[in-house]
């Protein structure tokens, strides 16, 4: 009986798991919002720029998300990544977090894809903020809502 309970239990897990991975990777290009005067102003506080809601760079995460200790995230933006038009680097900001500041992640023109996922830590459901800054020292920006069930910062 108890062999039973493991196979049904592994079922389980193997669905739920498929479940997540499947809708973690569609997320978000089509839900992201434009961004709020609150995201808006955090960029300003943070880089004393202005930043502008932009195509070009996306945020690509779940919706929602079980576990708030590995959310899975990919940035991508629409650079050639020449040396006179390429991304400088992207910051991920995650505005209800104890440390806001989430990720930085630096390009190299020539020699690197705009592109990069990893997972990170969301204390409680929230926007995540994406700003890319250009070679030209134009921020694009652009944002995300994640629900998760559990707090993944402690």
């Amino acid at each position: 009986m108890v062999d039973e309970t493991r196979t049904s239990d592994l079922t389980r897990r193997a669905l739920l798991t498929a479940a997540v991975a499947g809708g973690a990777g569609f997320a978000s290009t089509a839900l992201a919002s434009p961004p709020s005067d609150e995201a808006i102003e955090l960029v300003e506080h943070l880089t004393g720029r202005t930043a502008t809601e932009s195509n070009r760079l996306r945020l690509l995460m779940p919706e929602a998300f079980p576990n708030g200790s590995t959310v899975p995230l990919t940035v991508q933006v629409d650079s050639p990544m020449t040396e006179f038009d390429h991304v400088s680097h992207v910051r991920v900001l995650a505005p209800r977090n104890p440390i806001i500041e989430v990720a930085t992640f630096h390009f190299v023109p020539q020699r690197s894809e705009p592109r990069v996922s990893t997972r990170i830590r969301l204390a409680e459901p929230q926007y995540v903020v994406a700003v890319a800054e250009m070679s030209d020292g134009q921020l694009l920006m652009t944002n995300t809502w994640v629900e998760v069930a559990t707090n993944g910062c402690t």
